[in-house]
């Protein structure tokens, strides 16, 4: 048995364990939860090689930030023409927001350039925002058990895990502005409780860096301030302490705004009109129709999450009871940005992963309520305690399924050493490159995926690069047998990118 099924085994203890201890010694259950998250990512975050779709663009960018942290840079230098549009190929990389780039380098800056410590930062800010998600839930509901639920299926949740780990698309962005977001919440359910002006600057500073790493849908923040503190302080409060909120945020986000847009006005106004795009084409493939969202909650989230979604709406429009703030708050957290990435031509699972706390907290909320339903007909203890253990079910098989504890990682690690073992010299220019970003990420050298001319093979040449050209049945034999060029073989790579 390995190390990281031996960490596997580990973590679904942990889980266990806190659960019978959560009653006795809520702080110590907590404390284990939040360890069995942390292994779980730690776990997922071991895989050899960065992955394809988005995270092996943000580690070749966040290594290049290591030696200028305001020059985000895809290609550290172009040596053939490029064109500033295509993020997958360009200099300039401003596809992103900065921070977790910054963060990512900074990670690996400290350790050194590798995919685990790429993306240790996810897995300790996924893995502490299963406690945000647990005292969110205290200072709305004031239920423990209700609480510590929630941040169960945040623990165990399959997305939220592969998203931490890179294994998919939008991987550490989204993870970064989950944690960001939901520290901002924490901190304004902090000041609604204790009154205290500080939380609001702070939560206006986290504003401000979940922007920087996903731009302007963390103004769900101000809006769930709103709500919360909406007819409990006055109009003016109200506006001056949104006002704070607003003051600090702008305080984090301008100045990086005003510097790229100065400094690569070209790239910076052009990614604009691309996050503009989003709603109007369906980007790369990206296209889907309007339910895409509230079809894959079931699967991202939990099958039986359209029952407590009709609860919910149910409460809010008919019962009206004693927490309908709360309520409120959950429905404004989850139908809001539901309803803006669903009116975008293009959607990827990952754009609300910010609201999975929400629906968690839902989860929670609903079994609870449905198990204090008094009726002469039947015991809702039963119907409660079935739909519990059907949740937890799902929950655990989808985590499971997207955990992948048995996949063979072998020709990856095979991959790796390939690479790293080729140690190109930093004048090295690498022609018919099977997965040109993950070459670059490894080594200090140039890679395309393009084959050269003779002209640009003399060329580059006399400008002092060394020329390599990954062999491959599709080389001519002029090519093969020019005396500028070295060949060199990447199996184990060259297989990979034909895999993907």
């Amino acid at each position: 048995m390995s190390l990281i099924h031996i960490l596997l085994i580990l973590s679904i203890l942990l889980v266990l364990k806190s659960y019978l201890l959560f009653r006795e010694k809520t702080g110590t259950a907590l404390l284990l939860l939040f360890a069995a998250g942390f292994i779980i990512r730690l776990f997922c975050s071991l895989d050899p090689f960065p992955h394809i779709w988005d995270e092996r663009y943000h580690a070749l960018v966040a290594k290049n930030l290591i030696s200028d942290p305001f020059e985000p840079k895809l290609y550290f230098q172009h040596v053939l023409d490029f064109d500033y549009k295509n993020w997958t190929n360009n200099l300039i990389w401003l596809h992103k927001q900065p921070l977790p780039l910054w963060i990512m380098a900074l990670s690996m800056k400290i350790f050194s350039v590798d995919e685990i410590f790429l993306r240790l930062p996810s897995v300790i800010f996924s893995s502490l925002s299963i406690l945000l998600t647990y005292h969110i839930t205290v200072y709305l509901f004031s239920k423990r058990s209700l609480a510590f639920f929630a941040a169960f299926l945040q623990c165990i949740n399959g997305l939220v895990i592969e998203l931490a780990s890179g294994r998919v698309a939008t991987d550490h962005i989204d993870t970064y502005f989950l944690f960001f977001v939901e520290l901002s919440i924490f901190l304004i359910l902090k000041n609604r409780r204790n009154n205290k002006t500080y939380f609001l600057v702070f939560a206006g500073i986290s504003v401000g860096l979940a922007v920087l790493c996903k731009w302007l849908p963390a103004l769900i923040s101000l809006i769930l301030y709103v709500i919360i503190n909406y007819n409990i302080r006055s109009k003016k409060i109200i506006f001056k302490e949104a006002g704070i909120i607003t003051f600090f945020m702008a305080l984090i986000v301008l100045p990086w705004q005003i510097y790229a847009y100065l400094r690569f006005p070209n790239e910076y106004i052009w990614e604009q009109f691309h996050t503009y795009l989003h709603f109007t084409t369906g980007l790369e493939g990206h296209g889907q129709p309007w339910y895409y969202f509230l079809d894959r909650i079931r699967i991202n989230i939990n099958e039986i999450i359209y029952l407590p979604l009709i609860w919910l709406l149910f409460n809010l429009i008919i019962i009206k009871e004693k927490l309908y703030r709360e309520f409120l708050f959950i429905a404004a957290w989850i139908f809001i940005p539901l309803l803006v990435f669903s009116t975008a031509q293009t959607k990827m699972q990952g754009y609300i992963l910010f609201t999975y706390p929400a629906y968690f907290i839902l989860i929670a909320l609903f079994l609870e309520k449905i198990g204090n339903i008094q009726t002469r007909f039947f015991k809702a203890n039963h119907i409660r305690n079935f739909l519990l253990c059907i949740t937890i079910i799902f929950a655990v098989r989808y985590s499971f399924e997207r955990i992948k504890p048995f996949e063979d990682h072998s020709l990856y690690y095979a991959a790796k050493r390939e690479l790293i073992n080729a140690n190109f010299p930093s004048n090295a220019v690498v022609f018919n490159a099977p997965c040109p970003i993950e070459i670059m990420f490894y080594n200090k050298c140039i890679a395309y995926s393009a084959t050269p001319d003779a002209n640009e093979i003399d060329n580059l040449t006399k400008k002092g690069f060394k020329i390599y050209l990954v062999k491959s049945a599709e080389l001519n034999t002029e090519l093969s047998n020019n005396k500028d060029v070295e060949m060199i073989h990447l199996d184990a790579t060259l297989q990979i990118s034909y895999n993907r």
